[in-house]
């Protein structure tokens, strides 16, 4: 589902992109207020077509949906980050940038945590196995979160008995 939705938004800002191209001429720059409506409705659409594709339980679903709302307000963002004047009168460098930005928010809102949360988990297990690191216990895990909780209630009335 990520890697749909991640190929989706990457292609996204070239639909509202093409379509000034290729009939409106006169325009020489594409501005977000051109590219969010249309980026916008598409991903609603996407939303209300795709509702139930989109994960597997109800907040995986919102989660998706959130994000297809978030991406489409992304142009702002990457309108910001253009050079000015830079890419002025090149309409297909600019779908290309807007392209670009969309895959590079993507990647990094939603992409990259998961890939290093795994690689975190993968190097822990092996430094579990290799026996480098131990692997407490729940009761070992709840143990020290009962003495961290003690100590900030002493804590607490000793500030208290200074008072």
């Amino acid at each position: 589902m990520k890697i749909g939705l991640f190929a989706a938004q990457l292609v996204l800002p070239a639909v509202p992109g093409l379509y000034v191209i290729l009939f409106r001429p006169g325009v020489s720059l594409l501005t977000p207020r051109m590219l969010i409506p249309s980026m916008l409705c598409i991903n609603l659409l996407a939303l209300l077509l795709g509702w139930r594709r989109l994960g597997w339980s109800r907040n995986e679903r919102l989660d998706a949906a959130m994000l297809l709302v978030m991406f489409a307000l992304f142009p702002w963002l990457e309108y910001r980050m253009l050079p000015v004047g830079a890419f002025e009168g090149n309409l297909w460098a600019q779908v290309g940038c807007y392209c670009a930005g969309q895959a590079i928010g993507y990647v990094s809102v939603v992409l990259a945590p998961d890939w290093l949360g795994r690689l975190r988990q993968r190097r822990y297990e092996e430094r579990v196995l290799s026996g480098r690191e131990k692997f407490r216990s729940r009761k070992e895990v709840l143990e020290q979160r009962a003495e961290a909780q003690e100590a900030q209630r002493r804590a607490k009335e000793l500030r208290r008995a200074k008072k």
